[in-house]
């Protein structure tokens, strides 16, 4: 009986998709939910946004993500994800029938630590990057524009609401749906592909794709989702991916934003002519290999993790 007892305390993530209800309508029924708890709670910012540009009534503008560029705009955008979170949990608990550490970690317990050493890591090659890019490239486009208070509120909304936005986009690609896919494929790296490159998908209405182009910037965040996924599946966990995705949207919100980011905030600097090109796909490659092996070092996941293999039905209820 203790034998049981740990192997069924400790099953690999992805196994865990067969734990508790998971008719397939239950999965539908949530992602409406979850679509439509967002939809209730971006309410007040669509109010908001009606009320500083009253012509989006009329048809004149429908970019609702320009009011960012406003600390309480920006904690408005950023709540809608706290509710798409609350739901998403709600669903997983009343209707699968699950803990919200199944659809999170094969550990017993969510490992904070590894959330911590994930967001440092991607945080020094973030820093060292835009460092490299701004030490030594031109920069006579980029304008400091350091206000102490707007830069201080902007630090609390971020440090409060962006861990919602990263939680929610981590739950639902790289734990609900994932297992979703495990579900009906059986295999990880099948499950690795489709969530990425539904993940890039997601973010094909940012203005950062109308402004680079399709075929620059959305490579860059298919990337970014098969990058997420990996580390998701070989570490056994959620954790490490949350750091990273963490360390990358706070950083880009506190040190540099320009008019065609999805998140025009308070940066301490804007460029006022970004540019993009296949050459930073090739560099997140590089900079997403150096995060994998630096991980690797500190938690040996390379040799357990099976990112080809078939999972199997092991959980006993």
């Amino acid at each position: 009986m203790e034998n049981l007892k740990f192997r069924i305390n400790n099953v690999m993530f992805l196994e865990k998709s067969y734990k508790g209800n998971n008719k397939w309508y239950f999965y539908i029924l949530t992602l409406i939910i979850v679509f439509a708890a967002v939809q209730v709670a971006s309410i007040p910012l669509v109010i908001y946004s009606i009320i500083m540009n009253p012509e989006i009534l009329s048809g004149g503008t429908n970019n609702i993500l320009a009011v960012t560029n406003t600390n309480l705009g920006l904690a408005l955008m950023l709540f809608t994800f706290a509710g798409g979170v609350i739901a998403l949990l709600l669903c997983v608990k009343y209707f699968h029938h699950k803990k919200p550490t199944d659809i999170l970690t094969g550990r017993n317990r969510f490992d904070v630590k590894r959330v911590f050493f994930g967001a440092a890591i991607w945080g020094i090659l973030t820093i060292v990057l835009l460092g490299a890019q701004y030490g030594f490239g031109d920069t006579s486009n980029l304008v400091f524009q350091f206000q102490p208070f707007n830069f201080i509120m902007m630090c609390i909304v971020i440090l409060i609401f962006i861990p919602f936005q990263v939680a929610f986009e981590e739950f639902i690609f790289r734990g609900y749906l994932m297992q979703g896919s495990i579900l009906l494929f059986k295999y990880r790296w099948v499950a690795l592909l489709l969530t990425g490159f539904a993940f890039g998908l997601l973010h094909g209405s940012n203005p950062e794709v109308d402004r680079f182009g399709f075929w620059v910037a959305m490579p860059q965040y298919i990337l970014m989702g098969l990058l997420l996924g990996l580390v998701a599946i070989w570490d056994d966990g959620l954790e490490l991916a949350l750091g990273l995705h963490l360390a990358n949207n706070v950083i880009s919100s506190l040190v540099v934003t320009h008019d065609a980011s999805a998140l025009q905030t308070h940066a301490l600097f804007k460029d006022m002519a970004p540019t993009a090109s296949h050459m930073d796909t090739v560099v997140m490659l590089v900079c997403g290999v150096i995060f994998l092996w630096v991980c690797n070092r500190k938690y040996k996941f390379f040799s357990k993790g099976n990112l080809w293999g078939k999972v199997e039905r092991e959980v006993v209820e």
